[in-house]
């Protein structure tokens, strides 16, 4: 059997660092696979807003994989080219890639990306090209088609998905890996009380508090988590951590003035856990009526929920049934403010009922460490490489 390839380059199109969740999730993947004696190349674009701090301390991850940056054509400062802006970068971005690989890369590196285009242009050299497919095509079927089968390996981060690159693009079933997201448990399952955390925050100490932390698009059903506050009592205090600057101004505009409604905004990811402790729930109320809620996402708060051992009220949904059930979370109807509300009292006033289903979730969630999977994910390679 052959030795693992001596290097990993990790494609990202995407800010680095920025606030997204996309950019912690590649920092976590490329710290944990360097941990595993890998040596990671994280190829990212010279993007117009990234922040200016160093990666390493602003995820808090380890400098033991390096970080190259590519220039790119960006013109995402000029508001009404902002759809172009992204194309022209993501094409140049990608070219700059291929040239970049060329240059650096020898045939047994890993090509590993969930970008489509820089490991299309790969393919063409580079055998050892790993897809991780963060989203599904819902349109243009035959080109993906065309690309995925070019693949050596793909990830996928649900059954669904797995399901259906099977099925739809006729991928071997060898060459897919099901692996959901991950999470550092060390980082949520902090040794701080729910006092604490509130003295801390300056929140209230007589109030049950439901916690959603992320961002506010419609598909991640926070509108309907505001309408459910209005169906809680005064003794209820809902609040939301995350979000850009135009959504919280516009999440601000709708439902600022109940007073039940605590919008935090953009708050640093160290802090995160800090709110989550702070927490009687946690809710994550994806909708129903988006597929990339509904069957192709793997939500990865869900898994700093469940490091953070408080109880989690969520969407009865394909994508969120597939890591949680009722033994681990009170699941609720989506799009409901009515039973999204009603899910949030009884996780809140069943003290013993809250305890046993957060403890199983941590249990769960043991399993998916970052550590584990990146141990999973390289193993998987590995033995397919002594094919």
């Amino acid at each position: 059997m052959q030795s693992r390839p001596r290097r990993l380059f990790l494609i990202f199109h995407g800010r680095f660092p920025s606030e997204k969740a996309a950019s912690l999730f590649v920092a976590k993947n490329a710290e944990a696979f360097a941990d595993k004696n890998i040596k990671v190349i994280l190829i990212v674009p010279r993007r117009i807003g990234r922040k200016k701090e160093s990666p390493y301390s602003y995820y808090h991850v380890k400098n033991n994989f390096r970080v190259v940056y590519l220039p790119v054509i960006d013109f995402y400062f000029i508001p009404f080219w902002r759809v172009l802006s992204f194309w022209f970068s993501f094409a140049s971005f990608s070219v700059g890639c291929f040239f970049y690989l060329l240059l650096k890369a020898s045939r047994p590196d890993i090509i590993y990306s969930n970008e489509s285009l820089p490991l299309f242009l790969a393919s063409f050299i580079f055998p050892n090209t790993f897809y991780e497919m963060h989203d599904f095509p819902e349109s243009k079927l035959a080109p993906f088609s065309f690309f995925i089968r070019r693949m050596k390996w793909v990830l996928a981060h649900n059954m669904w998905k797995a399901e259906r690159v099977k099925n739809i693009f006729k991928v071997a079933e060898e060459k897919i890996l099901c692996e959901q997201n991950a999470e550092d448990i060390e980082e949520f399952d902090t040794p701080v009380s729910k006092e604490e955390a509130r003295e801390e925050l300056g929140l209230p100490k007589d109030k049950k508090i439901a916690v959603y932390t992320g961002h506010l698009y419609g598909w991640k059903g926070t509108d309907t988590l505001a309408e459910a506050t209005g169906n809680l009592g005064n003794d209820y205090l809902t609040i939301f951590v995350g979000g850009t600057k135009e959504d919280i101004a516009k999440f601000k505009n709708d439902y600022g003035a109940n007073k039940n409604i605590l919008i935090a905004g953009f708050r640093p990811h160290s802090e995160i856990s800090l709110w989550q402790k702070a927490a009687d729930v946690l809710v994550l109320p994806n909708t129903a009526k988006e597929d990339i809620s509904k069957y192709y996402t793997s939500p990865m708060k869900i898994f700093g929920y469940a490091a953070s051992r408080r109880p989690i009220v969520a969407s009865r949904i394909p994508s969120i049934m597939e890591l949680v059930g009722e033994k681990s979370a009170f699941l609720v109807n989506p799009d409901d403010p009515e039973a999204l509300a009603r899910g949030i009292e009884f996780a809140a006033l069943n003290k013993e009922e809250s305890i046993s289903r957060s403890d199983v979730a941590y249990e769960w969630v043991k399993d998916h460490t970052w550590e584990k999977r990146a141990g999973r994910v390289a193993d998987y390679m590995n033995f397919q490489e002594g094919e």
